[in-house]
């Protein structure tokens, strides 16, 4: 088998643990590893050559023998996707007004327009420097004033806030593991809704270090109809009135709430020797159950192979540095 057309069996073969067959384009998009920059024409030609031999196509998307299926999975995912993100946009231009919230990315499968009927709303949120605590605060608040924050029994539409991070603090490399791919998926199907200061493209700069492995890939453009543009005299007048030493302050406060408020379970995976749950001033991470390391163990065992670049060390999960991160 040649290279490029390892290449697009490896990239399939990761879309389909979310049962998620690909267009011609998006494949071409999502190349992973390739040893060299296509022409999309390669791509077509490739695809052709393989297809009813490694690979099948119906209706415009390919996928390997056997999951048919998923092309009508994929277009009802869709479609519950758009609803997702029409029902949430209210509850994300809330998000928007609350003091130094800087940016608001949907992530995970409704990033990708993929997502389960019973599927909550997962967030990205870039905070103001120095202020992640209060910004969490007040978010996580008002979620849970709302009722939209995730329980064990209910998850379907609720707002997910597990992840935040500061806007002196966009790059996600040092948090990788090593050959991380599903991490740096992650990172490119990021979808910006509301942003300040073009921090969507300061954040997609600054990990540029994905393009490693994703040379063709470029930044997630988001539909107008789901963006949101807020010029909030409510935003502007309580980050003027908590600036400073008083912001200091209450920053100070906010956390040693929010600390004592931690459940056990949380500070105790805090501890282990990973970067699944980060919780310092620069970054909070709380994916308690992050599948990283399993997705990546699954994708192997489909495609037979370690992918290892020579140019890419990213931190080891058990390193002193990996340790450090997870610091207060």
């Amino acid at each position: 088998m040649r290279k490029i057309e390892k290449n697009i069996s490896e990239t399939l073969a990761y879309f389909n643990l979310f049962q998620m067959p690909l267009t011609s384009w998006e494949i071409y998009k999502n190349l992973f590893n390739p040893e060299k920059n296509y022409f999309f024409s390669e791509i077509l030609e490739t695809l052709e050559n393989m297809k009813n031999k490694s690979l099948h196509e119906q209706e415009g998307f390919y996928f390997f023998a056997g999951e048919e299926k998923n092309i009508a999975i994929r277009k009802e995912r869709y479609l519950i996707a758009n609803e997702k993100i029409k029902k949430a946009r209210q509850y994300l231009r809330l998000i928007g007004i609350l003091p130094f919230v800087r940016a608001i990315f949907i992530c995970n499968d409704l990033g990708y327009l993929n997502a389960p009927e019973g599927s909550d709303i997962d967030l990205a949120i870039i905070a103001k420097k120095n202020r992640i605590w209060t910004a969490r605060f007040f978010s996580t608040l008002l979620m849970a004033i709302l009722r939209k924050r995730p329980t064990a029994k209910s998850r379907k539409n609720k707002i997910c806030l597990s992840f935040y991070i500061t806007e002196d603090n966009l790059s996600l490399e040092k948090i990788a593991y090593e050959n991380d791919i599903h991490f740096v998926y992650w990172i490119n199907q990021f979808m910006p809704i509301f942003q300040m200061e073009n921090l969507a493209e300061r954040f997609s700069t600054e990990n540029e270090w994905t393009r490693r492995f994703l040379p063709h890939s470029y930044p997630h453009k988001t539909n107008d109809r789901w963006s949101i543009k807020i010029n909030s005299f409510a935003k502007n007048t309580m980050e003027f009135f908590i600036k400073g030493k008083l912001g200091d302050l209450l920053e100070t406060i906010l956390k040693k709430i929010q600390l004592k408020l931690f459940p056990r379970t949380l500070e105790l995976k805090k501890l282990e020797e990973n970067t699944d749950v980060i919780i310092n001033d620069k970054i909070l991470k709380f994916h308690c159950k992050d599948c990283r390391l399993e997705i990546k163990k699954n994708w192997k065992e489909k495609t037979g192979r370690n992918v290892i670049r020579p140019d890419y060390f990213p931190l080891d999960s058990k390193s002193s540095a990996a340790r450090e991160v997870k610091t207060l």
